[in-house]
């Protein structure tokens, strides 16, 4: 038992360290819940700045292609854009979710369903790199991909709105605006997990576990 013990824990060390194609995908689904009713865009998140998601750097890891926008990052896709219950819009009308103020260093890139994440552009999105600050959002649910450089607190506020194919709000709905947390913080060590498999295995040869 000793001897699988060292071994699994030896195994859990290489795989933290090596290089994987895609990024790590945590921690439950939090949704900004959207609706269209009447004239009347409403959003809503459950998270606040008491309660935000954090944003993990796994040291040692490169991600391909595209997701190399990731390298060397604290990132999460835990915010994912979903319509809460059905929104109907003509054909002339599009949902639009704009960058209106965010911390400096917070980045956002496109993503899509969680579990997808190698069919996901990458692109950068809401003002990040240039970008434009209006993304039009199709309708299904979309997890993003949040990033930045440095541990810390971050919060981006957006405006979600109807409007036409370019991104031209109509002035006859209105709109509303939803503010995500994050916090950048380091992602569980592998020192960590040495420490508590070497916990266990001193548990188990005193009988105690």
């Amino acid at each position: 038992m000793k001897i699988m013990t060292i071994s699994t824990l030896a195994l859990v060390s290489g795989s933290a360290l090596a290089g994987v194609s895609t990024p790590n995908v945590w921690g439950p689904m939090e949704h900004i819940m959207l609706t269209f009713d009447n004239g009347e865009v409403h959003a809503h998140v459950g998270t606040d700045a008491s309660s935000p998601i954090e944003m993990h750097r796994f040291a040692g890891e490169v991600y391909d292609g595209a997701a190399s926008v990731l390298n060397d990052t604290y990132y999460s896709s835990q915010y994912g854009w979903l319509a809460d219950g059905f929104i109907s819009l003509e054909l002339d009308e599009y949902m639009w979710i704009e960058h209106v103020s965010s911390t400096a260093g917070l980045n956002v890139y496109e993503g899509g369903l969680r579990m997808m994440r190698e069919m996901h552009t990458y692109d950068a999105i809401q003002g990040t790199a240039g970008s434009d600050d209006a993304w039009n959002w199709g309708g299904t649910m979309v997890h993003n991909w949040y990033s930045a450089d440095a541990l810390g607190a971050y919060e981006a506020t957006y405006r979600v709105f109807v409007g036409d194919a370019s991104g031209n709000a109509y002035s006859q709905y209105t709109s509303d605006l939803v503010t995500l947390n994050f916090n950048a913080v380091p992602a569980p060590s592998v020192l960590g997990m040495l420490a508590m498999g070497g916990l266990v295995a001193s548990r188990r040869k005193r009988g105690d576990a």
